[in-house]
């Protein structure tokens, strides 16, 4: 694999063997024996050691794994980096695309945000375009796609403004109205939140302390 026929071979499969690779590992999590007679994947009969039974989410990032998700029924993770308006219209475009037989609940679908809690709105906003940039700039710099294209570069300043305008960012009450707008908006009930945006392992601690204590009761009770 390491000579010109091996690159080609691994971008052949980053290309289009994704479907393949998700197809046995649900194979595999679906309890019982597996095997695979694919283009990519050959193997006889085998047990799964230690056994697992569980539902892959499938990132959802194109229209492609949009629609290889919702083919085979399995449950959507959609980023941060779209808005609640993006993140609907890709619940509609599953909707339309999944076999009734295959569909889960729509709790089935996971969103994720930046989580990011303080004194004021104002406060939390200021602490994430001071901390982000610090590390997410040399991190997407730093970036090498596996097929080895060029990538146009992301304005950092104009994402992490983006990130403080639509996600849960602000004050305990800011928070709690932006999960709710995300749910309300596309019926998503499972909300993920990337909680360490500040960059500080004890900011970060007493963020999940505060999102526990001040935000999360009030959305399971609006949510009743």
């Amino acid at each position: 694999m390491g000579g010109p026929g091996g690159v080609r071979d691994r971008l052949e499969r980053f290309e289009r063997g994704f479907g393949e690779s998700l197809d046995v590992l649900v194979r595999a999590l679906s309890g019982g024996r597996v095997s695979a007679e694919g283009e990519f994947f050959r193997f006889r009969e085998v047990d799964l050691v230690p056994a697992a039974t569980l539902r892959p989410v499938v990132a959802c990032t194109s229209e492609a794994t949009l629609e290889l998700a919702a083919r085979r029924g399995l449950p959507m993770l959609l980023g941060m980096h779209v808005d609640d308006r993006e993140k609907a219209a890709a619940v509609a475009a599953y909707d339309g695309l999944c076999p009734e037989t295959l569909c889960p609940e729509r709790d089935g679908h996971v969103a994720a945000a930046v989580g990011h809690v303080a004194d004021s709105t104002r406060q939390a906003v200021r602490e994430l375009k001071e901390a982000m940039p610090r590390w997410l700039e040399p991190g997407l710099a730093g970036y090498v796609p596996v097929d080895g294209r060029r990538r146009p570069a992301r304005d950092v300043p104009a994402y992490v403004d983006f990130l403080t305008r639509v996600h849960p960012v602000g004050s305990a009450e800011r928070c709690v109205e932006a999960i709710l707008a995300t749910a309300e908006a596309t019926g998503v009930r499972r909300i993920v939140l990337m909680v360490e945006g500040i960059g500080d392992h004890r900011r970060a601690v007493d963020n999940v302390r505060r999102l526990g204590a001040e935000v999360l009761p009030r959305v399971r009770a609006a949510a009743l």
